[in-house]
């Protein structure tokens, strides 16, 4: 897990892989975050999650489908 303190643009950022995305509770996760911000409603906690997908794969696809238009 990665986190990221970007209170002064209004955010956290938490970046989880697959494997912690099975046991982290995103939602206590959150307010545990919250709280410690101190003003939870001037920050919103951001999550990125690892895909399942080939990411080479997918990108590939990404990249085709921009070129096309």
């Amino acid at each position: 897990m990665e986190l990221y303190d970007k209170r002064d643009q209004g955010f956290i950022e938490v970046w989880l892989t697959n494997a912690e995305q099975e046991y982290v509770d995103r939602s206590a996760l959150a307010k545990q975050l919250l709280a410690e911000a101190g003003n939870p409603r001037r920050c919103k906690v951001v999550f990125f999650l690892s895909g399942k997908a080939d990411l080479s794969e997918q990108t590939e696809g990404l990249l085709l489908r921009n070129l096309r238009g």
